[in-house]
Order: C-alpha cells, then sequence, then structure tokens
C-alpha cells in the first residue's frame, strides 16, 4: 500500500508539471498547439495522482486504526463491527491464499449463529469454534464465514470441519468445504450412570448454548436423548466452562432444551466434563418453598 502511495505522489507531480505547461501556454498570444493537451492531459493526471495518494493514506490509516482498537479490545474481544470488517476484508482478498498454504487443521464448530448477510448469495455464518492444531493445544476463535446453501443443515454445533490456518496469525483461517464435515461424537450422559451423580455430584447451573441432533437417539425408557452445549457454572463461584454430551430429555422437560435456558446440574468432582441435569430439581424445590394452604 505504501507502493501505490508513493505511486500517486510521482503521478500527481507528472500531472501537475503537466496542468503548468499547460495554463502557461494558453496565457500566451498566439497559444501554442500543444497548450490545450497538456492541459487536459495535466489535469486527468493530477486528479488521478490525488486519487490513488489520498486512497492509499485512507486504508493504511484505516488499517491502523482497526489494529490499535484490536490491541486495546483484545483478541478475545477483537470480533463484532471490528471483527466483520476485518473479515469482510480477508473474504474480499480471498481465502486463496490460506487454502492453498495454510497449515491443516480441524475444528469443532461449538455455536453458531446467522449474522443476517450474504455474500454470492451465501449466508454468512458467525461460528464459535474449537480449533485442534497438529501437535498443539487447542483453542477457541471466533470466526465469519459464508456457508455453501448445499451444506445449510449438515454444518450445526457439534461438527468437525477441516480447516487452514494461517501460520503467521493463528487467529485466521478458512474452512476447506471441498472436505465433507465429520461428527464428533459426544459423551453421553446417561451411559456415566446419571443415577449416582445426581445422588454424589456437585451441584451447579449451566445454561443451554445450543443443541444438536444425535439422529433419533432414545435412552432405555424411550425418552430422547438430546445433544447440549452447555455453559456450566459450579456453586461456590467456580470458574464457568463448556461441555458438550448427549442427555436423556424427559417429554414434559422438552421445552427447556431452547437456548438461553439455565438448568440445575450436578457435577462430577473427579471428572467436571461429567455432567447430569437434574430435571426434576427445580421443580422439587418450587413444591418445598411453595406456601401451604389453610
Amino acid at each position: 500500500m505504501a507502493r501505490m502511495g508513493k505511486l500517486g505522489v510521482g503521478v500527481g507531480i507528472c500531472g501537475g508539471l503537466l496542468l503548468a505547461a499547460g495554463v502557461t501556454g494558453m496565457t500566451m498570444w498566439p497559444m501554442p498547439t500543444w497548450a490545450t493537451p497538456a492541459f487536459v492531459v495535466g489535469m486527468m493526471t493530477t486528479f488521478a495522482g490525488v486519487f490513488t495518494s489520498a486512497w492509499s493514506f485512507h486504508t493504511t490509516a484505516f488499517r491502523r486504526g482497526m489494529s490499535v482498537f484490536e490491541e486495546q479490545l483484545g483478541p478475545e474481544k477483537s470480533g463484532g463491527l471490528f471483527g466483520m470488517v476485518r473479515d469482510l476484508q480477508d473474504m474480499a482478498r480471498g481465502n486463496g491464499d490460506l487454502l492453498a498454504a495454510g497449515v491443516p487443521a480441524t475444528a469443532v464448530v461449538l455455536s453458531m449463529r446467522d449474522t443476517g448477510m450474504t455474500l454470492n448469495d451465501q449466508p454468512m455464518v458467525g461460528f464459535e469454534l474449537e480449533v485442534r492444531p497438529t501437535g498443539a493445544a487447542p483453542y477457541r476463535v471466533a470466526h465469519r464465514e459464508t456457508l455453501p446453501r448445499l451444506l445449510v443443515g449438515a454444518v450445526l454445533p457439534g461438527s468437525v470441519l477441516s480447516v487452514r490456518i494461517d501460520p503467521a496469525d493463528p487467529r485466521r483461517l478458512a474452512v476447506d468445504w471441498n472436505r465433507a464435515p465429520g461428527r464428533e461424537e459426544p459423551v453421553v450422559a446417561e451411559h456415566l450412570s446419571a443415577a449416582d451423580l445426581l445422588t454424589r455430584g456437585l451441584p451447579g447451573t449451566a445454561t443451554v448454548m445450543g443443541t444438536f441432533d444425535l439422529n433419533g437417539m432414545t435412552a432405555g425408557n424411550g425418552d430422547p436423548i438430546v445433544g447440549f452445549v452447555l455453559q456450566v457454572v459450579p456453586d461456590g463461584g467456580g470458574a464457568p466452562y463448556q461441555v458438550r454430551l448427549g442427555h436423556r430429555v424427559p417429554p414434559a422437560h422438552l421445552h427447556r432444551t431452547v437456548p438461553g435456558t439455565r438448568l440445575p446440574v450436578r457435577i462430577a468432582a473427579e471428572d467436571p466434563e461429567k455432567v447430569a441435569v437434574d430435571w426434576e430439581g427445580e421443580a422439587a424445590a418450587r413444591a418445598k418453598t411453595a406456601p401451604t394452604a389453610f
């Protein structure tokens, strides 16, 4: 971009010299034949040079301003408007460089949302991904990318995507849609003795962040098993964390599987990833605190 700015300055100077020569020639009598062409060409060249320089300066200043905002916000908060502008710039430049030269990895979709925008008639989706580079620790990143319409409905929370990572900036990545999305098998809480966990587990609260289909899986009593992405907060001020699991849902409680619903849970002391929802806990608590009618 600096090279373009220097080019614009050079073109502007040449155009200014031609413009000055044209103006000088037009003041002579008789006016030389080259005066008018020099004036016109000088005017156009000067305008082109000024426009190129101004555009270069504007783009450079904008990028520097974005960098300052992102440094102040930190990488974990650099989404929102600034992240959207950055993602649009990445898509405008194209991600062919990452698909060709990026480091291969996988990413698990933790959550996804419709941004309400489309690009080339394809919906732009906001993903929260857990990126799993080979031989390195996994990390989470917010990422926006267009989702091919043929894959709408096939990519859900829990899907495993093939991605390419920028080696210079691991938070910049591109999804390789040429590779079919896979599925990560969740831990099914019912197979971990949920009854025992409800008896001896530590209390906590979980917020439903999202759900995903488990292809009609049911428990032994016929209750459906639903895939959950839960934000778990242990009682007593423990740090919140996310888990993915399949859990039995009594039909009377299916309305409590929508995102944003808070559920009472029990957490295994030896393994916080093992969580069981206490479907009757809230109802029992309300019954105990309800006033007695006389």
